[in-house]
């Protein structure tokens, strides 16, 4: 079981739902993405380099019959690669790969305090451990590379042939455009559930930050995912 987080995150995110999979004597694996954590910085931070580094940890390690839990834009990657491989078993995808476009934010003034004050509780905790080395432009390349692969994540989710659980949060996001963009993503769930069989969708009472929030839930859809499969 590989686990591959969001943007701007690091494998650490996972502390809090690993040891319940490995409690199940599942074997987990999880890795910074380049750019972020202990990885080094890369000048390429491509949409396909992102993929091409999950394919070669899959080939390196040669791991098959293997499951896919992603995060974000980890969860664009894990599908990705879920479409392609063959060695794929399942995927979870956490609050990604849903090809719902989403609303600008308002302004910055509901979520900067919010960030900030995130930011902030992490370098306290561990104030010599490094998130990422994107600087803010970057960040930003990245996120709108992610989202030009919106088409692709819809035709993905049509052709998926493994047993997949797209687990979403059902509390709205912060901003005045929250109530409309859950509104959409509860449409687009329903489309996605109607297009593949094999897609199983999961609300849960959280927002994005669902791993922090969530991980018994979360690491409880993973392990039920994996009896059914």
């Amino acid at each position: 079981m590989v686990l591959i987080h969001g943007l701007t995150r690091t494998q650490r995110e996972w502390d809090a739902v690993a040891p319940q999979l490995v409690e199940e004597s599942l074997r987990v694996v999880t890795y910074d993405q380049r750019c972020h954590g202990s990885s080094s910085r890369s000048g390429d931070h491509s949409w396909s380099a992102f993929v091409g580094d999950l394919r070669a940890l899959l080939d390196d390690l040669e791991l098959h019959d293997v499951t896919l839990v992603g995060h974000s834009i980890g969860a664009g990657v894990a599908l990705q690669v879920a479409v392609e491989a063959e060695s794929c078993r399942t995927l979870v995808l956490l609050d990604g790969a849903f090809p719902v476009p989403e609303p600008k934010p308002d302004g910055g003034r509901l979520h900067m305090p919010r960030t900030v004050w995130t930011l902030s509780k992490r370098t306290l905790k561990d104030p010599f451990r490094r998130i990422h080395s994107l600087s803010a432009s970057e960040v930003r390349e990245v996120g709108n590379d992610y989202r030009s692969q919106y088409p692709a994540f819809d035709m993905a989710l049509r052709s998926l042939e493994c047993p997949t659980t797209l687990i979403l949060g059902s509390q709205m996001e912060f901003g005045r455009h929250g109530p409309s963009f859950q509104a959409a993503r509860r449409e687009t769930a329903a489309r996605v559930i109607q297009s593949n069989p094999r897609v199983h969708v999961q609300w849960i009472g959280a927002r994005h930050d669902m791993i922090q929030t969530q991980p018994q839930a979360i690491a409880h859809a993973i392990i039920r995912l994996q009896a059914l499969a």
